[in-house]
């Protein structure tokens, strides 16, 4: 074999020339119904099928000499000769139906094969650490090819004539087939290649459906005019041609398209026949925001369309989303139709037109336009366009007249102002922050009162930290709610809430959003994000959320991907949150460190530490936040030294940012004062001192930050025994957290207040404090608290318990979130710590042998502690004794 990337190495001159075409054979596979496979299975057994799928492959590949170039739904591969290729389709098909038996699931594909020349190069190594294939293959071969697969039927192995003279002439190579049938199905004009194509079909009888080729857009049978259908049925449509034109003309109905209440549009870009560049940017933002009132029809988020661009190996910087692109989009993503907008002048008047294509046929289905004088009459056009549109579409009129203001009310009717806005938008969706910002400011300036832009201004402020500011362009946006529609209404008051309010509030008010907008993906995403973030909340509503964001259609989808996978950690469902990371990965987000933490929790150490070395987000903000990751690892070792020069490091790289984040990493450095044999309650002052400053100088938007910081230091106060300290830190936080809407520092005042009553020797109380509000969105501390308050109750059974749950939830200690997960490190040393505690709680009931066992599950973790001088050696020590 000498074909570059094949199994033997190129030759020096092969080397030298690797771009030079070379004569192979292209299969195509494509496994059909895949997207109903994983419907009907789950996400988790049609994983498991697909990979075995994949392997399957991949094994015959290698039987029959072939060679893997790229794989998506199927695959593409090239083989030496058209006889292997034809031997790998016919097992394909065979030990595919075997599969699919197994699982008892349908299981077909179809696979198209052609010869030519193909141009093979290797990308280089860089290219390929990028995400690049290591060998490219290009040439007319590869459409051809797909064509032949796409007309192919389920089970169907097509051949084009070149291909079929070249393996039938050496079908006896291919072993034993006893049913094999060959079988011509005439000439197919495949579009964009100019001749007609010999189609053939292999298979075994049973197997293969040996059935003409469907006919497509881009595909048709080639038949002479003498034998087509229109023309033997010329006489009989001219005899009633009479009655049956003018009943048409009459009776027609017009174009439909199987549109649904919820089922999604993709919006093309709009096609500007003037002259007027103002046209250019400004409506297609404005013919979106029409559109977007509807409860009836949902818009593909223009991130997710340009995303999808992606996908199809386009720029979406330089490809225009026309009919054909448009098309190709909204089947990839599941769309049902596409809406083609346009403005030109005809007449001395500005029309403006918006057409709905079919994506399968690519046909127009439905046009509506409407006329205006001059430039000030386009948004006019625009909303009688979008109204007309979405009656054809099956919306009720009532409805589209009740839940649609007019474009200049809730944009503006400055078409530079509305220009701005869109650029700003694309600036911000290639996360290019400091251009964004500069437009929206420009759009401000343009129209101080529309409102949508402060919104979108708070929500990039936000990103960036920018806290004080984001509240400010909230509060601005908020004196022209007159500006907005109802869903963006429900938008910025669930997003003020989450910013600066009660969280209590901010929860109920993503609820609200998501139950009145179910299709409002980022909604979804929102009220996953803070149910986990305020309420601790893992349960069935967070997850179910987070699965809708996680959609394809979702313009979130990575990130989404990504909390999907944080909750499934907090379930210990290890396996489950790393396919999500992975998934989140895949489609652009960066989840190195996520992954290193479901990879610890399952105690695979070493591949975590492989993920951590390439951990990086790309800004250096959330990189230093991010650090608590390898610093809970670390002591999840009991590598305590490692921990400290860690945190120490992490301390001096955030103090160029701010206290705030610096003093995260001291309140972890207080946390595990004992493991690296400092005194807890001077490094508990140390923060608590720290801490308090911050409050006094937090701005409002960052006040909850700071008072949860305040209270951890609380909590480390009294558990070092200087109870006075922290209840004078309790009363500096002051009342909020009482009032049960800040979720989260409600969940940690009662977990201080139960740590201060057992310091105090009353440990009733801690434990009546704890069980008032324990369910599963409990803190972990919550569970160290009450663990300790049992045994100083002496109920050793109950202690004992505790125990037992801090051991079976770390991937809950992984996952916590806790205002920037402050907590993480502390309560992973808390999971390890479970088992030396379950041991001596196990040794008070007179359970001697599970006392053993989990002492030694606990050296098996920290070996290195037994023979120390601190309090954790002394505990190992009481305990042998104890046990004999």
């Amino acid at each position: 074999m000498s074909a570059i990337g094949l199994e033997r190495p190129a030759s020096p001159t092969e080397q030298q020339d690797a771009a030079a075409p070379v004569l192979r054979a292209l299969a195509i596979c494509d496994l059909t119904d895949s997207t109903a496979l994983i419907n009907q299975l789950g996400d988790r057994r049609a994983a498991e099928l697909l990979r075995r799928h994949d392997r399957l492959t991949r094994d015959l590949l290698q039987r029959h000499g072939g060679r893997e170039i790229d794989k998506t739904d199927g695959f593409l591969m090239i083989f030496e000769r058209p006889v292997q290729a034809v031997a790998f389709a016919l097992d394909y098909q065979r030990r595919l139906g075997e599969l699919g038996k197994q699982e008892n699931v349908p299981l077909r594909a179809r696979v198209g094969i052609h010869v030519g020349e193909i141009v093979l190069w290797k990308n280089s190594a860089s290219d390929i650490g990028r995400g690049a294939k290591p060998v490219e293959a290009e040439g007319m071969v590869k459409p051809v090819a797909a064509r032949l697969m796409s007309i192919a039927r389920p089970g169907q192995i097509l051949l084009s004539g070149v291909a079929y003279t070249l393996a039938r002439r050496a079908h006896s190579e291919m072993g034993d087939y006893p049913a094999l049938r060959w079988r011509a199905h005439g000439n197919y004009r495949f579009k964009g290649v100019p001749d007609p194509v010999q189609v053939y079909e292999v298979g075994e009888q049973d197997i293969a459906p040996f059935k003409p080729p469907a006919w497509t857009g881009k595909a048709h049978r080639e038949i002479p005019w003498w034998r087509r259908p229109s023309t033997l049925v010329i006489e009989a449509a001219a005899a009633v041609a009479v009655i049956a034109v003018p009943a048409w003309v009459v009776l027609r109905s017009p174009p439909a398209i199987a549109f649904a209440q919820r089922d999604w549009v993709v919006v093309g870009d709009l096609k500007n026949l003037t002259s007027d560049s103002n046209f250019n940017e400004s409506l297609q933002s404005a013919f979106r925001i029409g559109l977007e009132q509807s409860r009836y029809v949902n818009v593909l988020a223009d991130l997710k369309a340009r995303e999808t661009l992606k996908l199809m190996q386009r720029d979406p910087d330089k490809t225009a989303i026309d009919r054909e692109i448009g098309s190709e989009i909204a089947i990839r993503d599941g769309v049902r139709a596409l809406i083609l907008p346009s403005v030109a002048e005809i007449g001395g008047r500005v029309r403006v037109t918006a057409e709905v294509v079919d994506p399968r046929t690519q046909t127009t289905v439905y046009s509506e336009s409407a006329d205006g004088v001059g430039e000030s009459s386009v948004l006019s056009s625009l909303d009688k366009v979008n109204a007309q549109l979405r009656v054809r579409l099956g919306e009720a009129l009532a409805s589209v007249t009740r839940e649609s203001q007019p474009l200049e009310q809730v944009a503006t009717k400055n078409l530079d102002a509305l220009k701005a806005y869109s650029l700003g938008d694309k600036a911000y969706d290639k996360e290019d922050v400091k251009t964004a910002l500069d437009f929206y400011e420009q759009a401000i300036k343009l129209d101080p009162g529309f409102a949508r832009v402060y919104v979108r201004q708070s929500k990039t402020l936000s990103w960036i930290g920018r806290k004080a500011d984001a509240w400010k362009a909230l509060t601005s946006a908020e004196l022209h709610t007159d500006r907005l529609s109802p869903r963006d209404i429900l938008d910025l008051d669930a997003w003020k809430a989450s910013l600066n309010g009660p969280q209590s509030v901010a929860i109920d008010k993503w609820k609200s959003l998501t139950l009145l907008y179910p299709d409002f993906l980022n909604a979804q995403g929102h009220y996953a994000y803070f149910l986990r973030q305020f309420a601790n909340s893992y349960g069935l509503a967070a997850v179910a959320a987070a699965t809708k964001c996680a959609s394809p259609l979702s313009p979130s989808e990575s990130y989404c991907h990504q909390l999907l996978g944080l909750l499934y950690l907090g379930n210990e469902r290890y396996d489950d949150a790393f396919k999500q990371f992975v998934a989140s990965d895949m489609k652009g987000s960066s989840t190195t460190a996520d992954r290193a933490r479901a990879l610890a929790a399952k105690m695979q150490f070493a591949k975590a530490g492989e993920f951590l070395q390439h951990a990086s987000s790309g800004s250096r903000w959330l990189d230093v936040e991010a650090r608590m990751t390898p610093i809970a690892i670390s002591l999840d070792q009991g590598r305590f030294e490692e921990a400290r020069k860690q945190i120490a490091d992490a301390r001096n790289v955030a103090a160029t940012f701010d206290a705030p984040l610096s003093n995260r990493f001291l309140g972890v450095e207080a946390g595990i004062a004992p493991l690296i044999g400092s005194d807890p309650r001077t490094k508990a002052g140390e923060y608590a001192s720290a801490v308090v400053q911050e409050l006094n100088q937090a701005a409002p938007a960052s006040r909850v930050d700071s008072q949860l910081a305040v209270l951890f230091a609380a909590y480390l106060a009294a558990h070092a025994g200087n109870v006075p300290l922290a209840e004078d830190l309790l009363a500096r936080v002051g009342p909020e957290p009482m009032s049960g809407e800040y979720l989260a520092l409600a969940k940690l005042l009662q977990v201080v207040k139960a740590e201060i009553a057992r310091m105090q020797g009353r440990p009733s109380e801690a434990i009546g404090l704890i069980k008032k509000n324990l369910d599963d969105s409990a803190l972990c501390l919550a569970h160290v608290v009450l663990m300790e308050a049992y045994a100083a109750n002496h109920d050793f059974a109950a202690a004992r318990d505790e125990a037992k749950w801090l051991t079976q939830h770390r991937g809950r200690a992984y996952a916590e979130y806790a205002q920037g997960e402050r907590l993480l490190p502390y309560n992973v040393v808390q999971t390890d710590l479970g088992w030396l505690s379950m041991a001596e709680f196990s040794a008070r009931v007179g359970d001697k042998s599970e006392a053993r066992t989990a002492l030694e599950e606990f050296l098996r973790r920290w070996p290195s502690v037994e023979n120390q001088s601190g309090v954790i050696g002394m505990r190992i020590r009481a305990l042998r004794a104890e046990l004999g």
